[in-house]
């Protein structure tokens, strides 16, 4: 458990850099502007479509795997992977087909501060990066795979075709690059990204043709389990995910630029809660899912313990610095090209708030990690749905006062009580499952039980 920790943190601070030298090179060549802002808004809903769908299935995939490997055969575990992920196909292509008809009506009423000409830019990107989001989805489901064999390096290092190919497409058109270059290189890196996913999987589990094929014809009955379970984690996700789309949208009623100032804070979050919070829940989720497979109530929660204590120590004073130092960090990573000094203080005045959500993220991760583990979809729909709607009051009140930095804020506040909220029910679901088993214990020692 430690080393696959070690080897996806420094896969994901190696992905991150990468990453970081995209947004620098964005940044430099459009600063903040209408054709990015309309960008990152189709990304960033496109993403979220992904993610949600991405983390239904594979959400309730992985315990259900890890239930069948261990207590039925690897060859059913592998026929519910290529089965799931089938499904998980057909679904993303429904949508992408939905969404391309739907697109002008998403973005009318998401954008509201937009022009017509930016909101016409904004469907057209969204069109454009449909693909981009079906192999992204597909990605999470294969992703999840891997980790539930405890296969990380790959799924940890694939994310970063995504930036590279990025990158790329920037340099090679470096005269003529526009909006529709970015648009290209999402797309290119997104489907490089699956492609490498596909071909370990292939070669890694002994997958072959025939095998697939069969696949076809021989219903896994667990499959049925799978979908059953993801529909309370789709809808938890609807409602939780929402929360970046709602930022999203309220930040384009606000001045010009404000959703690429927002988007920026986001992405300097994002190195902390990288090298921090998705190693640790990569990693974690599929031997939480083994413990609770065992019944092993005692471990899982001296794993979420020390893990939580151990990631949080690294994580808070990593958050303070970054809130601190907000305005040099900002300067340093992007302060060149088209990105100005004011851009830069846009930024850190809304990083300053940003940095304050990274160990309240962690800690609610960990914790929610747990719950989906044990399967607790109810609690997960609740959990998700006090989010959404904390974030979108939070943001209204604060944004009238503080502007995109009240966004910032808001996030901060939701992601506090979120955490409280899973540590709370983690804490008292495990309990009353040792309580169970000492009762359990108990009537077995009995004479004549």
């Amino acid at each position: 458990m430690v080393s696959g920790f070690v080897i996806v943190a420094m896969l994901t601070v190696v992905s991150k850099a990468v990453s970081f030298v995209k947004d620098a090179t964005v940044a430099r060549q459009f600063g903040i502007s209408d054709a990015l802002d309309a960008f990152m808004f189709s990304f960033a809903l496109l993403t979220f479509i992904a993610a949600l769908i991405g983390g239904g299935l594979p959400e309730a995939f992985l315990p259900k795997y890890a239930e069948v490997m261990h207590q039925k055969s690897p060859t059913r575990a592998k026929r519910l992977g290529v089965q799931s992920s089938l499904i998980h196909a057909l679904i993303l292509l429904f949508t992408a087909a939905l969404l391309f008809l739907l697109a002008p009506h998403f973005v009318g009423w998401m954008t509201r501060g937009f022009s017509t000409e930016k909101q016409a830019l904004a469907v057209g990107v969204m069109r454009d990066l449909l693909p981009f989001m079906a192999c992204l989805g597909i990605s999470y489901q294969l992703g999840t795979w891997l980790r539930a064999e405890k296969h990380f390096t790959v799924a940890a290092a694939a994310p970063m075709a995504v930036p590279l190919v990025i990158i790329l497409w920037l340099l090679v058109n470096h005269a003529t690059a526009n909006v529709d270059t970015l648009v290209h290189g999402t797309v290119a890196g997104g489907a490089l990204h699956l492609g490498i996913l596909m071909f370990v999987l292939w070669r890694r589990d002994g997958l072959s043709p025939s095998f697939v094929l069969s696949c076809l014809k021989d219903w896994e009955p667990e499959v049925r389990g799978v979908l059953r379970g993801s529909v309370p984690f789709l809808v938890a996700g609807a409602i939780f995910n929402m929360a970046v789309v709602i930022d999203q949208a309220m930040a384009s009623w606000l001045e010009a630029g404000s959703v690429s100032v927002l988007s920026y804070s986001d992405k300097v979050c994002g190195i902390i809660l990288a090298v921090t919070a998705a190693p640790s829940c990569e990693v974690l989720f599929p031997y939480f899912a083994d413990k609770v497979a065992r019944r092993d109530w005692l471990g899982v929660k001296r794993q979420l313990f020390s893990s939580a204590c151990i990631i949080l120590a690294a994580a808070l004073p990593a958050a303070l610095l970054l809130s601190l130092l907000a305005p040099w960090i900002i300067a340093l990573l992007f302060e060149r090209g088209s990105f100005t000094a004011e851009n830069t203080q846009r930024v850190a005045d809304v990083l300053r708030f940003g940095a304050l959500q990274i160990p309240f993220y962690i800690l609610g991760s960990l914790a929610s990690r747990v719950a989906v583990a044990m399967r607790a979809t109810r609690f997960i729909i609740v959990l998700a749905s006090v989010a959404v709607v904390g974030n979108a009051t939070f943001n209204w009140l604060l944004m009238q006062r503080y502007g995109a930095a009240g966004i910032a804020l808001s996030t901060v506040l939701v992601q506090m009580i979120s955490a409280a909220m899973s540590c709370i029910f983690v804490l008292r679901m495990i309990r009353s499952k040792l309580g169970e088993a000492a009762a359990s214990e108990r009537v077995d020692e009995k004479p004549g039980a």
